[in-house]
């Protein structure tokens, strides 16, 4: 095992559109308060960060002041922005996201804009010994809603893209990448479709290096993919990972139609309706298909729900059972990640947790004060560190500033 194999502590983040942040006031303020209070919990003078900042906040950082005025919060809280998630546009707290977080779509301009936008943000406030940050965004667009002029326009535009990240690379010296990320009913949902997609790509591209995936654990969880196999296949077929979005989905082991329990199951589950996020639901049928319901009300007023359903539902990294014992998370998918990490030492994508649904879970396992979040948050990150110490993946703060020299 080399000296750059791992990740030290500081270099795992947690993606920050858990926090409320609609315009760059509400973004700074969280920065000092709860990356700060989470940074502090860990006992790290800095740490990474999957920053999410709004079209609104982007726009309000175009400007000269308010950019330096930002870079200093960076500096001032120990947060080192190495990473970017750009997938929510607009508001993502309040009212009905739902499919609305699919707009716009890589069809449309503003999504072309938003992205060069957070790449000039980014590439301008990575830290002196990173020369390469990633941004996590749509994965094209939302399938039911997709068509052969959207599909047409989107790889315009992010040909416009990558295009653009190549100029920007020769302007200041810094590599941005736009990382699509694979979610259930996506354009863009499972490994086959992704590697089709790149391998297109790359052939008509000449900047494609500026784009990569996201793998997200829990959204390759819904669509009963094996983790290790997916993260195989995308590196043999010369795919880019720039992140890894580490999260927990939920699994329901349904009992049997005339069981005496499946009602009280199904009324668990019930209580993971919500009105916010969308949470997509998958099953496999006997011939081993896979089955799908749009939304979580719908499996649940199905007749038809199967043995086993995986849930788009972000629970906490460390939950093994939510409510009754059966509702559990996907840590077998996460396991799968961990190992394939172990296994493949020069593979080393940014590495950030992602559970934006901390404030939507039942009453029962919610967090009820700010603290007891952010306590929340600090111990996923406590969780991961864990899984890599481990698996010897987990090195001292000190090699920190080699292993960003040598991962570029």
């Amino acid at each position: 095992m080399s000296a750059a194999t791992g990740w030290t502590a500081a270099r795992i983040g947690y993606c920050s559109n858990v926090h409320p942040a609609p315009g760059l006031a509400e973004l700074c303020a969280s920065i000092e308060q709860h990356f700060q209070a989470v940074r502090q919990q860990r006992q790290l003078t800095e740490q990474d960060s999957g920053l999410w900042i709004s079209a609104q906040a982007a726009q309000e950082l175009q400007d000269v002041k308010a950019r330096k005025t930002f870079l200093e919060v960076l500096k001032r809280s120990g947060l080192r922005l190495t990473s970017l998630n750009g997938f929510p546009y607009g508001q993502f707290h309040q009212g009905a996201v739902k499919a609305e977080v699919y707009l716009p779509s890589w069809a449309d301009p503003e999504r072309l804009a938003y992205s060069l936008q957070l790449a000039e943000i980014l590439a301008q406030a990575l830290p002196a010994d990173c020369d390469q940050g990633v941004i996590s965004t749509v994965p094209l667009g939302y399938a039911a809603h997709w068509s052969p002029e959207h599909q047409q326009r989107a790889e315009q535009f992010l040909g416009q893209l990558t295009s653009s990240l190549a100029r920007l690379r020769q302007e200041t010296g810094k590599k941005i990448v736009i990382c699509l990320e694979m979610e259930p009913d996506c354009v863009l949902e499972n490994t086959t479709q992704a590697i089709a997609f790149f391998q297109s790509l790359q052939a008509r591209d000449p900047h494609h290096e500026h784009l990569a995936l996201c793998f997200d654990v829990c959204h390759q969880a819904v669509v009963f993919e094996h983790c290790y196999e997916s993260l195989e296949k995308l590196c043999k077929a010369g795919i880019p990972v720039g992140k890894i979005q580490l999260s927990n989905a939920m699994i329901c082991h349904l009992p049997a139609k005339g069981d005496t329990r499946r009602e009280q199951v199904l009324d668990a589950l019930g209580h993971f309706v919500e009105a916010t996020y969308l949470h997509q639901v998958k099953t496999l049928d006997p011939q081993g298909r896979l089955k799908a319901w749009a939304d979580l009300p719908a499996a649940l007023a199905s007749p038809g729900q199967g043995k086993e359903l995986r849930i788009h539902f972000h629970v906490p990294l460390f939950s093994k059972q939510l409510l009754l014992p059966e509702l559990s998370g996907s840590q077998h998918a996460l396991a799968q990640t961990f190992d394939f990490l172990a296994d493949h030492p020069d593979f080393q994508p940014v590495l950030e947790t992602e559970t934006y649904s901390w404030n939507v879970l039942p009453s029962t396992l919610r967090p009820q004060t700010e603290q007891a979040l952010l306590t929340g948050i600090a111990s996923e990150l406590q969780w991961v560190e864990e899984q890599l110490r481990q698996r010897g993946l987990l090195r001292p703060h000190t090699h920190q500033q080699k292993a960003y020299a040598d991962a570029s």
